[in-house]
C-alpha cells in the first residue's frame, strides 16, 4: 500500500531542498543573467540531468552503499572543491567583464553544450546530492514499498526540479528583470564567487 503522506513529506523535503540557494541554483541565475535565457536553460538541464542520475543509484539502492564508505566521500568532495573553485574564478572574471546585458553576444551550439556541461559536472560532484536523495527516499519510502514506488517517487521529484530550476532561469533572463539586474549582475557575480569558494573550502575541511 502507498503511503501517499510519506510521500508527500518526502516531495517537500526535495522542492525545499531544490529551491533554496546552493551552487546550482546560483549557477543558472549567473548564467540567465550574464548570457540570456537559453543559457540559463542548459544549465538547468544538466543539473537536473546530474539529479535524475543520483536518484537512479538511490532507487537502485547504489547510492546508500557509496555514501557509507567514507572513502567515496572524500574523493567525490576533492573534485567537488575543485570544480567549485573553477566556477568562483569564472565568477570574478564575468564580475569584471566590461558591457552590460544587453550587449551580451549570440552563444553557439558548443557553448550551450559547455552549459549543460557545467550543470551536470557541477551536481555530480556534490556529495550533498547524494545524501539528499537519500533523506528524500527514506522520509518517503517505507522498507516494503516495491520498487516501482522508487521510480515514481524520482520521476515526481524530477519533474519538481524541472519547474524549480527552469523558473530560476526564466525569471533571471527576464526583460523585465534587465534593467534591475544591469544594475546588480557584477555585485551578484561576487556573491556568486563567494559562495562557491566558502562551499569548496567547507568541502576540504570536512575532509579532516
Amino acid at each position: 500500500m502507498w503511503d501517499m503522506s510519506s510521500f508527500l513529506a518526502a516531495l517537500l523535503v526535495y522542492a525545499i531542498g531544490t529551491a533554496s540557494p546552493g551552487p546550482g541554483n546560483l549557477s543558472i541565475a549567473n548564467a540567465a543573467m550574464n548570457d540570456g535565457r537559453q543559457a540559463g536553460l542548459m544549465l538547468a538541464t544538466g543539473v537536473i540531468s546530474g539529479s535524475l542520475c543520483w536518484g537512479l543509484l538511490t532507487a537502485f539502492g547504489v547510492s546508500a552503499i557509496l555514501v557509507s564508505h567514507h572513502g567515496f566521500i572524500v574523493w567525490l568532495k576533492l573534485p567537488g572543491a575543485a570544480y567549485l573553485l573553477w566556477l568562483a574564478s569564472k565568477a570574478l572574471r564575468s564580475a569584471f567583464r566590461p558591457g552590460d546585458l544587453a550587449t551580451r553576444p549570440a552563444r553557439s551550439h558548443t557553448r550551450l553544450r559547455g552549459y549543460y556541461l557545467q550543470g551536470l559536472g557541477l551536481h555530480l560532484t556534490n556529495p550533498k546530492a547524494a545524501l539528499t536523495w537519500f533523506t528524500v527516499t527514506s522520509v518517503g519510502l517505507t522498507r516494503s514499498a516495491p520498487q516501482w514506488q522508487s521510480y515514481v517517487l524520482v520521476a515526481t521529484c524530477a519533474l519538481t526540479g524541472v519547474m524549480i530550476f527552469g523558473l530560476y532561469a526564466l525569471i533571471f533572463a527576464s526583460q523585465t528583470a534587465e534593467t534591475y539586474l544591469n544594475r546588480a549582475r557584477r555585485s551578484f557575480d561576487v556573491i556568486c564567487a563567494g559562495f562557491y569558494a566558502l562551499v569548496a573550502v567547507g568541502f576540504v575541511v570536512s575532509l579532516r
